[in-house]
């Protein structure tokens, strides 16, 4: 009996696993239209990227500029967990050129996450 409770919890460990694993290989596009109480008729589009942990995505710089080439984005929202690894800084490097190219009206706004502890001794942006 407690062979299969081992492989179970072994199965859905691994399940889990490979679950957090693909995440970081996926891009997911979402619109949200919000209702506001003012006057305002315009559209804000807010590019927000996160968790994109730089050792394991699939998305080049390249692939992101295409995925956002139409769109006129005003602002751009980075929330943490770029990378994990002190060595992967320099992959960090092309998609921050990618966010100065896109050159959003109302600025960009980044804040770190847990694993972004690497970067503390490393200054990025000028």
């Amino acid at each position: 009996m407690k062979a299969v409770i081992f492989i179970f919890c072994l199965i859905i460990f691994s399940i889990l696993i490979r679950r957090a694993y693909q995440n970081t290989k996926k891009v997911n596009i979402n619109r949200i239209q919000l209702k506001t109480n003012t006057n305002h008729d315009g559209k804000l589009t807010i590019l927000h990227l996160t968790d994109m942990h730089l050792e394991n995505i699939s998305v080049s710089p390249e692939d992101l500029k295409q995925m956002v080439q139409n769109q006129k984005i005003d602002l751009i929202a980075l929330t943490g967990d770029y990378l994990d690894r002190k060595r992967t800084i320099p992959k960090l490097i092309p998609y921050l050129q990618l966010f100065k190219e896109i050159n959003p009206q109302y600025g960009i706004f980044a804040v770190f996450g847990n694993h972004d502890y690497v970067l503390k001794e490393k200054i990025l942006l000028n």
